[in-house]
């Protein structure tokens, strides 16, 4: 099984729209999000499956993307879209996403760990955070980031 992960950048006010619609019309949420939303303006090669552990490699190093903020229309957009992170404007989290400031080592124990051995793990989870570095970089203070993995 495989899993693709899509950045997508949404106007901050649309949030409590798309939510409503994830809650209400699936089908209407995607047709929203593609006329609201833009892609960002890099693209994610590796698998959403290698996104994830990254994300969850931050969450277990007490860096959590995903404001609290929002969770009432993450988790509505989650019921409807899958795995979906909403991450804003936050330059607190540029210097923690900076590749040089994580090991390869660490990175690709974590792989490991979560059962994804292959020989450039590390390879990608740095640059998934550099991805990320630069994504978050990119956005103005009223857009928000959606981060789908699926």
């Amino acid at each position: 099984m495989s899993a693709i992960a899509s950045l997508t950048v949404v106007p901050r006010d649309s949030i409590t729209e798309l939510a409503r619609l994830a809650r209400t019309s699936p089908s209407s949420f995607r047709a929203y999000l593609a006329e609201h939303g833009s892609r960002a303006r890099q693209e994610y090669d590796w698998s959403g499956y290698c996104m994830l552990y990254v994300l969850t490699y931050l969450e277990e190093r007490g860096i959590d993307l995903e404001p609290p903020e929002l969770n009432a229309e993450s988790e509505a957009i989650n019921s409807a879209y899958g795995l979906t992170t909403l991450i804003t404007p936050a330059p607190r989290f540029l210097d923690q996403l900076d590749p040089g400031a994580h090991r390869e080592e660490e990175l690709t124990a974590h792989f490991e760990d979560m059962g994804m051995d292959f020989e450039e793990s590390g390879t990608v989870g740095l640059d998934t955070l550099r991805l990320l570095r630069d994504s978050i970089s990119d956005l103005r203070d009223d857009d928000v980031l959606l981060l789908h993995i699926g």
